[in-house]
């Protein structure tokens, strides 16, 4: 095979890869139609897409191009980090983490109020809860679910809430719902586990 093929192929399939783990963590936001917000967020994928995309044009250069190349896309690939998540996304899981619902669940209503996405009032349905506000988070989650009914973190979220304030009827149609839906890997899991517990007792 052709030594400039390689990394043609190469590069392809690292797009073909790339995009569809852009689309496979967002699909919540094409649902929404949320295409600047998608965009914003494919930014480091984009930035990698450009940097495989130009390695055959430094493999031939000598000198310190093959440098100034490698600086200058890690520059970039650190500021499009960056500015792919939104910052008060960033200070929202940040206080979540931290332990600081209030903190949290203010910055996320914020969120949710700018940017009506199910992904932001199902995280604000997080916090609440995780900070004792139930009935609150209760309707978050909802209103997450009403936002986009195929966004399983929602139906998970609420069937934790609905869980811990004994409604357990509810939680149980709430977990099926969510593995049904769009959930991630880890959250599927954890949904299934919980499930399984509930449906013993």
């Amino acid at each position: 095979m052709d030594t400039v093929a390689v990394p043609v192929i190469l590069t392809i399939l690292l797009v073909v890869v790339a995009w569809r783990v852009v689309f496979g963590f967002n699909k919540d936001l094409v649902r929404a139609g949320a295409w600047g917000e998608l965009a914003r967020r494919s930014l480091p994928f984009a930035g990698i897409t450009l940097m495989a995309a130009s390695l055959p044009i430094v493999q031939g250069s000598g000198g310190s191009v093959p440098i100034i190349w490698a600086i200058g896309f890690a520059v970039i690939l650190v500021v499009f980090r960056f500015v792919s998540e939104p910052a008060g996304e960033r200070k929202a899981s940040r206080a979540f983490r931290k332990g600081d619902y209030e903190g949290a669940a203010t910055l996320y209503r914020k969120l949710a109020e700018e940017h009506p996405l199910a992904r932001h009032w199902a995280f604000l349905g997080a916090a609440l809860g995780a900070g004792g506000h139930n009935e609150e988070a209760l309707e978050a989650s909802s209103k997450a679910v009403e936002l986009d009914p195929q966004y399983g973190l929602a139906y998970y979220n609420r069937a934790l809430i609905l869980r811990n304030t004994g409604r357990r009827s509810r939680a149980i149609k709430d977990l099926k719902k969510a593995l049904e839906a769009d959930l991630p890997r880890r959250f599927k899991s954890a949904a299934s586990k919980v499930l399984a517990e509930m449906q013993k007792k």
